[in-house]
């Protein structure tokens, strides 16, 4: 073992389990030989058969829940390395480990504490900081979040990813204007990443700057021709300049390629009512209603498509679903992208 002769280590270990069955540091011994061996799923087999002959061996514990991280096994290894920092305390390995294990299970709140105390230890590791701010942004810790994408942006200003994601946190805190302001600068960086021209291009929408919008929107397909999205919005924007025939044709786009656009039928919806192809305009509506029963938007508007069609109860019938809901506010920048994929009114 010591002079990283692991497979042969391992045939050893092996001999010795044979005869020695029930001693746990042989099965220890030989957990570790798989594990330098990158055989993480067999070492965790034999880091628990050691564990079952004896529960107390700390060392032991911590291979097995570096060997479920690495194998991003994060829910087997939270309560292992749990466990053993509940006698090391002030273990930072062990709080690292537990603080990027609930990041890998997505559970950014349980991470914040563990990432918070890891960064003070290791002011200078930007990783970390950085996976402390996605941590708080995610969970919608805005404070925490705006303060750690600007440290981060001190150190090192060219960071794109930091720019986007503090646009997110300054969104999610109603600072829009700031938020275009750090996407701008993330464009001027690296005009050419994924997404950034969507989520510019929405912010724009969302502020009513729609030449701006537009601009970006395309920019956005010519990157990715499939984003859905983009497609969406430039289908609204031409609906709110009463071109129909360029707004169909984009939203129809966007149906094509994501089904499960709300905002996409409900547009298609005003413009089949308005040029009272109306079979098309219930069939739009009734499909946002499916995507979005929440929203009272597409209930109004088919109840005026009953009432022009004369069919008064089923007219009624949407008036009051109307009335019962209340319409939601714009989706914020991170709703939008980390959402459903249902795009809202």
């Amino acid at each position: 073992m010591r002079a990283g002769k692991f497979h042969e280590a391992e045939t050893l270990w092996r001999e010795l389990a044979q005869t020695h069955p029930k001693n746990p540091s042989i099965l220890a011994g030989l957990g570790v030989s798989l594990a330098q061996q990158g055989e993480l799923q067999l070492a965790a087999e034999e880091y628990r058969k050691s564990l079952a002959l004896d529960p107390h061996q700390p060392d032991v514990v911590l291979d097995l829940g570096l060997a479920e991280f690495r194998q991003g096994h994060f829910a087997a290894a939270v309560p292992l390395l749990k466990a053993l920092l509940l006698a090391k305390p002030g273990d930072d390995r062990i709080t690292v480990l537990v603080g990027m294990s609930y990041f890998g299970l997505h559970q950014y709140a349980d991470a914040i504490p563990y990432l918070t105390t890891s960064t003070k230890a290791n002011p200078s590791s930007l990783e970390l900081h950085n996976v402390l701010a996605e941590s708080c942004l995610w969970s919608k810790h805005y404070d925490c979040a705006l303060s750690e994408f600007k440290n981060i942006l001190e150190v090192n200003p060219d960071s794109v990813q930091a720019h986007l994601l503090l646009a997110l946190a300054l969104d999610g805190v109603n600072k829009t204007p700031d938020a275009i302001v750090e996407l701008e600068a993330a464009d001027r960086i690296a005009p050419n990443e994924p997404n950034l021209h969507f989520e510019l291009g929405y912010l724009y929408y969302r502020t009513r700057d729609y030449d701006r919008a537009v601009t970006e929107f395309q920019l956005e397909i010519k990157h990715d021709p499939g984003d859905a999205q983009a497609y969406t919005y430039l289908g609204d924007i031409a609906l709110h300049r009463n071109d129909y025939s360029a707004a169909e044709s984009l939203l129809n786009t966007a149906t094509r390629l994501q089904p499960g656009i709300r905002l996409a039928y409900f547009d298609l919806g005003v413009i089949y009512f308005d040029e009272k192809r109306y079979p098309g305009a219930i069939a739009a509506f009734q499909r946002a209603e499916q995507l979005d029963p929440s929203e009272p938007d597409a209930h109004y508007r088919l109840a005026r498509t009953y009432m022009t069609l004369g069919q008064k109860q089923k007219a009624d019938q949407e008036f009051a679903r109307t009335k019962a809901l209340h319409s939601k506010n714009d989706e914020s920048l991170i709703e939008k992208i980390s959402g459903s994929g249902s795009v809202s009114q």
